[in-house]
């Protein structure tokens, strides 16, 4: 799985807690075109959104209800600032449907 797969879930978990739901996304490529790269981030971020708003998280854990989510980023590559200025943006937005996306970096 990776970031360029939209359709696919890289991998999830409950966190530590038990509250929260956390879903890892790949992040393998390069950040040599940085556009094309953040337009495919964001992308597969969306689908992890939509993903969480149908909540087809119910499938692997039926009757549980989370808390939280938490969208784990885990970059090859360091990342260029904007990659840290599009999760400055995007961070205050989500937090009203309690959804955070962090790099691993975080």
């Amino acid at each position: 799985m990776s970031i360029i797969e939209t359709d696919k879930i890289d991998a999830l978990g409950i966190s530590k807690d038990g509250k929260g739901l956390k879903l890892m996304l790949a992040d393998h490529l390069d950040w040599e075109n940085e556009i094309k790269h953040l337009t495919l981030l964001q992308d597969k971020i969306n689908a992890y959104l939509g993903f969480i708003e149908m909540k087809q998280y119910a499938d692997i854990y039926p009757g549980v209800t989370f808390k939280y989510y938490v969208i784990d980023v885990r970059f090859k590559y360091e990342t260029p600032e904007s990659c840290s200025n599009f999760f400055a943006v995007i961070n205050p937005q989500l937090s009203e449907y309690k959804i955070r996306v962090l790099k691993n970096e975080d």
